[in-house]
């Protein structure tokens, strides 16, 4: 029984190593994030999200655990078998020393099935950096009490005429999709018109050529990205990444750009290709500002697209840009101003998703979805620029993180990342440079109003700065290294004054 029992922990013990070193490998192999990534992957609601992770996991992960459990088996059998070992100790001149080679291998087989565990686990360990997110989830910050400037405690005037403002936020659009010629890491510019838009118009760059700002800790992911541009702050909640959609309240003492924008009667719409309560969106944007929430279901609800109809994460990036001309005509029809935020998904991780105007100029996958996504928001921009409200209508174009896979971004350094830019008929000039600047998503709230022509005093809102103020950055006066640590440590003042309640 006992040794029944030896061989059942030893299984045990290498089933789980070979799936914690699979896993391991498959996930650093695919995604350029850390440990808390891991986390965020591991522990995302199912609710509204693509297939294309799931299947990729199953088919990456599965069969070489599979294959390594059949290697134990057939192992274990082999050490069971007497034929065998007859054959193998036919020159032990005694059954007793034959026996107890055979007793011998098979202790050292168990013990290595045991070692197994600890092993992949100190592998796993290091190789996801486990010791810098435990020690920075101990540590305190005191960067609020140090730096943090509440919307409601300074002056904040809106324009005369106020302007419509519209936020397209391009899922996982870093530039590192450009050419190394004009500025990113390819062979060839899969991004051409995002490229061109920057260079004609007011665009933030963290080099003297195509650039962006840099993504930190507690921002890098989609909601964490919607909640610090329009709130100047990181997702420090206390709670799973992506399940704010559990709560019945989001952080109601944060003063949004949402906020603001609605006490100055503005007419605000999320619109999206998914569904729009993944990860707290929705909860977030009709308590912070009366959002009108057009998502999937409303999509079908308002026959825009058959009622069973589902690709990807909803429907595909072409059908939104469609919804979005048809949702922009009816705003500009209206009387109040308006604010009409949407973010694309077809470039979302893993590798994207190929609708049926993507084509195949190129021979990688990914390379087609960026450039396809950069056709529509070309082809987007410039009906925009022929309707009657772009006169007084701010287009401000945005990634949201950079890219959580490494298709097209292998080998390249997070840091060396940046997320694009770019502000089309701003209110106001950059005062200062626009090149070689550190910035970061917390930097796009109070950058955003000022492009409205809002002016702020301080140039200072949250944690963010308005970066056509010419002002440094919190990025630039710490450092950016500086900065990304002091975001993903515990903050009381963020726990006491912000932290939602279920």
């Amino acid at each position: 029984m006992k040794k029944h029992l030896g061989m059942i922990l030893a299984a045990v013990c290498f089933c789980l190593a070979a799936l914690l070193y699979v896993l391991t490998g498959w996930y650093t192999a695919r995604y350029d994030t850390s440990f808390a990534g891991l986390l965020f992957t591991l522990t995302t609601p199912m609710k509204g999200v693509g297939g294309g992770f799931w299947s990729d996991f199953l088919s990456g992960v599965l069969p070489p655990v599979l294959l390594a459990i059949a290697g134990f088996i057939l192992l274990a059998v082999l050490l069971r078998w007497e034929r065998l070992w007859t054959a193998l100790t036919k020159r032990i001149p005694s059954a007793e020393k034959a026996g107890k080679a055979r007793e011998t291998a098979g202790r050292v087989f168990l013990i290595l099935g045991c070692l197994c565990l600890p092993a992949a686990a100190v592998h796993t360990w290091d190789r996801l950096h486990v010791s810098d997110y435990l020690r920075f989830r101990s540590e305190k910050t005191t960067l609020y009490e140090d730096y943090y400037i509440a919307p409601d405690s300074i002056r904040i005037m809106a324009p005369e005429k106020k302007p419509n403002v519209i936020w397209l936020v391009l899922e996982s659009m870093e530039t590192t999709y450009a050419s190394r010629e004009d500025g990113g890491y390819q062979q060839a510019n899969y991004m051409p018109n995002l490229t061109r838009l920057a260079a004609e118009n007011i665009s933030f760059s963290n080099s003297d050529r195509l650039g962006g700002f840099l993504s930190t800790n507690n921002t890098n992911w989609t909601m964490a990205a919607l909640f610090a541009g329009t709130s100047g702050m990181p997702f420090g909640f206390p709670v799973e990444q992506n399940s704010m959609y559990k709560y019945t309240e989001f952080a109601p003492e944060v003063v949004s750009m949402g906020d603001l924008l609605e006490r100055e009667g503005y007419r605000q719409v999320f619109l999206c290709g998914s569904d729009g309560s993944y990860g707290g969106r929705a909860l977030y944007f009709t308590q912070h500002g009366g959002y009108e929430i057009h998502d999937l279901f409303a999509a079908r609800e308002r026959g825009e697209i058959p009622s069973d109809y589902y690709v990807w994460w909803g429907f595909e990036d072409s059908k939104l840009f469609r919804i979005a001309r048809e949702e922009l005509t009816r705003l500009a029809a209206g009387e109040q101003p308006f604010n009409l935020t949407l973010l694309t998904v077809d470039a979302h991780h893993l590798g994207g998703y190929t609708c049926a105007e993507c084509g195949t100029v190129f021979e990688d996958r990914t390379a087609n979805v960026i450039a396809c996504t950069d056709r529509q928001v070309g082809d987007f921009v410039t009906w925009c620029r022929e309707q009657p409200f772009w006169e007084n209508t701010v287009l401000i174009i945005t990634g949201d993180h950079p890219r959580m896979d490494t298709c097209l971004t292998e080998g390249v350094p997070y840091e060396q990342r940046p997320v694009y830019n770019c502000i089309l008929n701003s209110r106001k000039e950059a005062a200062g440079e626009t090149f070689n600047r550190t910035a970061v998503m917390m930097d796009m709230f109070p950058t955003m109003l000022s492009a409205m022509g809002f002016a702020i005093d301080g140039d200072r809102l949250a944690l963010g700065t308005d970066l056509l103020s010419g002002r440094k950055t919190l990025a630039e006066e710490m450092g950016y290294d500086a900065l990304n640590e002091e975001v993903q440590k515990y903050s009381p003042f963020f726990a006491e004054h912000f932290a939602t309640q279920q």
